[in-house]
């Protein structure tokens, strides 16, 4: 069992942060070193631990803090209610509330990861619906490459909102967990499974069998064990990620350093914020067509439903399942197209980056420096980083199937040899060339037919259950005693029940086959630009690394701080 050494690991994260503070003051960083140590003042004030709850947006996680509290004025809303951090008192605790992660609200995301920096443990919140694979992708994000996984419980909210058998859906939802989270462990995470509303009206409405149902009670003894085990090792850990929350900061301000690195990571910038705004709207125009069709499925589940005891029930059942066909194939067309024209705007995002006057004095600069470097050897240019600025910009370029072509046409050749870049730009001013890039391969993506797409449950398979209820249905009422009678009455609520929640589970099911295909193009499209642009982006880190002193202490630092994390996290593990 690996000990932890807590005076050892609080004298290496003083040495740390006193190497990071003195490079703030050589570097003149000084209002950065004010906001850390604020923070890092504010956070050893504290003498209670922070719980932050985070995840998806309408996961219950104000109802969650409502019912753990007993504060009911806490905004509860079905839709996003929640834009700001707000703490409460909790068993000598804080938690606090979060807006929803991963929506097309970047200034919510910001504001969510703010208080998980910060937080000394997170509750990471979902609803009955589970993970999709844009929350998955996003949660993996958060536990595995940045190391929280260890100071994160998870809630299942919202049980009562689908049908079925206690222990089973349980079952049912940690076998599909454990599969979105695979190859990594689900038994790694305390998890819960809890109705907060059903616990609050429990309480108000002094109703045991809905506290009992809500198993809330069961959450607050997990949540207990688990403040306990991990709160103190937890007050290691989140001064620690307070400091490296500013490490990014300062190596883009210390990269400012040269005028041309500072453009070069300007447009690798600009390049992912158009990325992020491209799979952001698609993200969101996909969901509001999943929305429309789980709509209409549950819509069929409810009208089929009604119609138990109907003597046509079995046409009603097929024409069911032919609707909900008709459906899911007016959707994957619109899928369909949506995707081809996203590819489309995507390309067109790129070429504005690379067309734009920033870009093109850029490139000119590129093409000035090449050219005074032919004349003039001995210069000092590193041609070779030049070199790699540009091929690295021309691969993104190729990734949506544009060519650079030419860097600029002989006009440019006007500008002094060997400008700043900063005078290059007053030079060209607007006056920029626009034809530099060519349309070369086109990147195909198809949505796959209905008959390709295999879901859990059948609809056909509700015939299966209807054939006794029918037949009971098929006598007459009046030749029925009282005992026939609620028999009959179980049977045809057991049953409109049953169709419902199959229902329920093929429009879920089809929602995940959508997420799966969207996370296939996301990966084809938009990672691979991302990917590149990761590529590009540390090739010239380290290149500037190299030549800068700042940045390689800088870096160092960072390993430091990391390796603190990592001492932590194995001791916990």
């Amino acid at each position: 069992m690996t000990t932890f050494k807590a005076a050892a690991i609080a004298n290496l994260f003083e040495t740390t942060i006193t190497k990071f503070r003195e490079l703030l003051d050589t570097t003149n960083q000084l209002e950065i070193k004010q906001k850390l140590d604020k923070e890092l003042e504010q956070h050893q004030e504290q003498t209670f631990l922070t719980v932050a709850f985070v995840g998806q947006y309408s996961a219950g996680k104000s109802t969650i803090i409502s019912a753990l509290t007993g504060k009911r004025d806490i905004k509860i809303d079905a839709d996003i209610a929640t834009d700001k951090t707000t703490s409460y008192d909790w068993n000598g605790i804080k938690v606090i509330d979060t807006p929803g992660l991963f929506t097309d609200r970047k200034d919510h995301d910001q504001i969510t990861y703010d208080a998980i920096h910060k937080a000394d443990l997170l509750i990471f919140s979902l609803t009955y619906m589970l993970f999709d694979s844009i929350t998955v992708e996003n949660f993996k994000k958060l536990a595995y490459d940045q190391g929280y996984d260890w100071k994160m419980m998870l809630v299942i909210n919202k049980m009562s909102n689908e049908a079925g058998e206690e222990a089973e859906k349980i079952n049912n939802y940690r076998h599909s967990l454990a599969e979105a989270i695979n190859p990594h462990y689900l038994n790694d995470f305390p998890v819960c499974f809890i109705d907060a509303k059903d616990y609050c009206e429990g309480i108000d409405e002094e109703d045991d069998f809905l506290l009992e149902m809500s198993r809330f009670p069961t959450f607050i003894d997990e949540l207990n064990n688990f403040v306990q085990a991990k709160g103190s090792l937890a007050r290691f850990d989140t001064p620690v990620r307070i400091s490296l929350s500013y490490i990014d900061e300062v190596q883009l301000q210390l990269m400012r350093d040269s005028d041309e690195d500072a453009a070069f990571f300007h447009i690798l910038n600009q390049l992912s914020r158009k990325v992020r705004k491209e799979r952001n709207k698609l993200r969101n125009e996909v969901q509001s067509i999943i929305l429309r069709l789980t709509s209409v499925i549950c819509t069929e589940g409810n009208n089929l439903a009604a119609a138990v005891g109907d003597k046509n029930f079995e046409t009603l059942n097929k024409q069911a399942e032919l609707n909900v066909q008709k459906y899911y194939e007016k959707a994957e067309n619109e899928l369909q197209e949506l995707f081809e024209s996203a590819v489309e705007e995507i390309r067109d995002e790129v070429r504005k980056v690379f067309e734009s006057n920033f870009a093109q004095t850029f490139f000119t600069y590129l093409e000035n420096n090449f050219s005074f470097h032919q004349k003039h050897p001995d210069d000092g240019i590193n041609i070779e980083q030049l070199k790699n600025q540009f091929n690295g910009l021309k691969n993104i370029a190729e990734t949506v199937g544009l060519e650079i072509g030419k860097l600029a046409t002989r006009n440019f050749m006007k500008i002094p040899s060997k400008p700043g870049f900063l005078k290059g730009i007053d030079v060209i001013g607007g006056d920029v060339h626009k034809g530099v890039l060519q349309v070369g391969k086109v990147v195909g993506f198809k949505f796959k037919p209905w008959q390709a797409v295999r879901f859990a449950k059948n609809i056909g398979n509700a015939a299966k259950f209807l054939g006794p209820v029918l037949g009971v249905v098929a006598l007459g009422i009046d030749v029925l005693d009282e005992k026939q009678e609620m028999k009959r009455e179980k049977q045809m609520s057991d049953c409109r029940r049953e169709i419902n929640s199959t229902f329920q589970s093929v429009a879920k099911d089809l929602e995940n086959q959508i997420h799966i295909q969207l996370n296939d193009f996301e990966k084809q499209v938009y990672n691979e630009i991302e990917q590149q642009i990761k590529k590009v982006r540390q090739q010239q880190e380290d290149a500037v690394s190299a030549s800068n002193i700042n940045v390689q202490k800088l870096t160092e630092i960072r390993k430091e701080f990391e390796l603190i994390l990592k001492e932590i996290s194995e001791t916990i593990n």
